[in-house]
């Protein structure tokens, strides 16, 4: 039987060809047409391989809410986002070294090319360039590129370790209070994450061990210092470091989930406060407690409250809620809506931290709130801006306009007492009047201001 020697070595091309077909999807993104993940990750081996005396530098870049514009504008226009992108990242590597580029899922995308100038000029260059990748595009929607940066110390990394870094700087560039394009990876971003998930191992313990103290901090009248109410706040007791600073746990606890727990145990230990003092025959103050954005989420929160007060037989009138001003900007309505059923069940609602979110003035016709609690902001700045002294004033007689109280917290001197009482707020809490103390020393303090109220 004869072999026909060029059809044979035809079809072995074919078959070749079809081979590279197949390895080139695999290496190439189809819709941006650069590397793929695992093409762009090897591709960096090789490179860091072979100039293992050089330096380099990886950058991960991201589309701040992408999906959001997936959501608005379609999936068509989500995939021009991303080919702008690729385009915008082609025109960028033609002023660094060495570069390779990739798509590394989604919206995320890499660089990594060797760094031949100093950090601080490659910051400034960053500082420069960064507004090509944001303008341009579309006028209707403002566009933010996320870029986390990791000068690479050691060539033998692994890279799946560099891309890591990198995260770690898109995050910290995220979470940035002033809404930055870049960041750079430093170490304190892994000593943060190995700290967050130490607090995260030990919470459940912690709450079980009741190693979680619930302190209170008197709210006084402005100008007699009478003892008008409480804030009840939650201070860490960890058996080896000492007492933990809210700031240091409350932000993970949030991320996790685990605040809702807390507050629940925050809110009962209130309510067993205000029973032993109904108890013990002392004069009741009212307690506010906070109730944070992810509370009020649970559809049964108010049967949770009402439950509570039942099993402490307290009036509701003494269990106050504060909820953050922020709070009602996500999804006003709804929030409203969730806010008034607590309402209806007899409990008096604060809003915390009023002047930190910019609601709508408006608006505070429609929510169900009982008190304004100014912002510290309002209360340490009003003498050295201006305009703030005109904003207060007005933020107070708006309030006393709506039959809302008005509770000015972080108040230190009796010059900001007084002022404040001038305008028309008569209640406030601050290290003028008190720092938070035990139920201890609360009870004592108690005592101590009614005395000399009735001298």
């Amino acid at each position: 039987m004869s072999v026909d020697i060029a059809v044979e070595n035809e079809n072995l091309k074919n078959k070749l060809n079809a081979y590279e077909e197949i390895i080139k999807k695999h290496e190439i993104d189809s819709l941006t047409e650069l590397y793929s993940r695992q093409k762009f990750f090897s591709e960096i081996r090789r490179t860091l391989d072979a100039d293992s005396d050089k330096r380099f530098i990886f950058m991960r870049f991201d589309i701040d809410h992408f999906q959001l514009i997936n959501s608005f504008f379609g999936l068509e226009e989500g995939d021009k986002l991303l080919q702008y992108l690729a385009f915008k990242m082609r025109q960028f590597s033609l002023i660094l070294p060495s570069c390779i580029l990739g798509r590394i899922e989604g919206d995320i995308f890499g660089l990594c090319c060797q760094l031949n100038v100093s950090l601080n000029i490659l910051q400034a260059m960053m500082q420069q360039n960064i507004q090509s990748f944001v303008g341009g595009y579309r006028a209707d929607y403002e566009l933010r590129i996320i870029i986390g940066i990791y000068p690479i110390e050691d060539n033998s990394m692994a890279v799946e370790s560099i891309y890591s870094k990198a995260v770690l700087a898109s995050k910290k560039c995220k979470e940035s209070a002033t809404g930055g394009y870049f960041a750079f990876y430093d170490e304190s971003m892994s000593e943060t994450i190995v700290k967050n998930q130490r607090i995260t191992n030990q919470m459940n313990v912690a709450l079980k061990e009741n190693q979680f103290e619930v302190v209170l901090q008197p709210k006084c009248h402005l100008q007699t210092g009478k003892l008008i109410g409480a804030e009840a706040l939650v201070r860490w007791k960890h058996p080896e470091n000492g007492y933990l600073p809210p700031s240091e746990f409350i932000p993970v606890f949030e991320k996790n989930g685990f605040i809702s727990k807390l507050d629940e145990y925050v809110w009962d230990k209130a309510c067993a406060y205000i029973r032993s003092w109904i108890d013990s025959g002392l004069d009741l103050v009212p307690v506010s407690v906070n109730v944070s954005r992810y509370d009020l989420r649970n559809q049964s929160l108010p049967s949770k409250f009402a439950q509570m007060l039942d099993k402490y037989g307290i009036p509701a009138k003494y269990l106050h809620l504060e909820i953050t001003e922020s709070a009602y900007m996500e999804d006003a309505q709804v929030i409203i809506q969730e806010v008034q059923r607590l309402k209806d069940i007899g409990l008096h609602i604060e809003m915390d931290d009023f002047g930190t979110a910019y609601s709508s003035l408006n608006m505070l016709n429609e929510m169900p709130i009982d008190t304004l609690k100014l912002d510290m902001s309002f209360i340490r700045n009003y003498e050295k801006s201006p305009g703030k002294d005109v904003i207060l004033s007005f933020v107070v007689k708006l309030a006393n306009a709506l039959n809302l109280g008005v509770i000015a917290e972080g108040i230190e001197t009796k010059e900001q007492a007084a002022y404040l009482f001038s305008l028309g707020c008569s209640t406030g809490q601050g290290y003028y009047f008190s720092k938070p103390i035990s139920k201890q020393d609360f009870d004592i303090f108690a005592v101590q201001s009614a005395a000399v109220i009735s001298a």
